[in-house]
């Protein structure tokens, strides 16, 4: 009677393991759907755009800051040494301050620009998983995080033409 018991346990466990669930599995290219996207195009413009002003500005005072050091330097040997010095310790001051301004201005762009992303990202995130659901697909991998994947199971393209659908008219912060 054990011997039968066991016997039966075992081809239990052997016919509920020998079934095999398949998972439908795509992935998605997410960088190229923040370059691509309408609204992905929009952000990083944008930042460029006022990466390129701060760029300017930070190059117009850094010419001015030379041209005041190339003034103190010919004016050293008709300053005295106090003045001179004075002077010296006066411009390094405005350069520090220029250099922590010049920091601040720029992790200013680069936090808004990440806020930007991430909340185009929480979008995109939502028509990946409403695709997900359409298409039955259990999971989504990011492109990146594949070597080598056959090309049907890339749904980049299906996924830039919803964003361009779903969030053309995207707020930046």
């Amino acid at each position: 009677m054990i011997n039968h018991i066991k016997y039966f346990l075992i081809i239990i466990l052997l016919l509920l393991t020998t079934n095999s669930y398949s998972q439908n599995i795509a992935y998605a290219n997410l960088d190229k759907i923040v370059k691509n996207s309408t609204s992905g195009k929009k952000i990083i413009e944008h930042y460029q755009k006022i990466n390129s002003k701060i760029v300017l500005e930070i190059r117009n005072k850094e010419k001015n800051i030379k041209d005041k050091e190339r003034t103190l330097i010919s004016q050293k040997n008709i300053l005295e040494a106090t003045e001179y010095n004075k002077k010296v310790n006066l411009l390094k001051e405005e350069i520090n301050i220029f250099n922590n301004e010049n920091k601040k201005k720029l992790n200013k762009i680069n936090q808004d620009k990440e806020k930007s992303i991430q909340s185009f990202m929480s979008q995109v995130n939502k028509i990946l998983n409403d695709y997900a659901k359409k298409k039955n697909i259990d999971i989504i991998l990011s492109s990146q995080q594949i070597v080598i994947g056959k090309s049907e199971l890339d749904v980049t393209n299906d996924i830039l033409k919803i964003v361009n659908k779903k969030i053309n008219n995207f707020k930046i912060n």
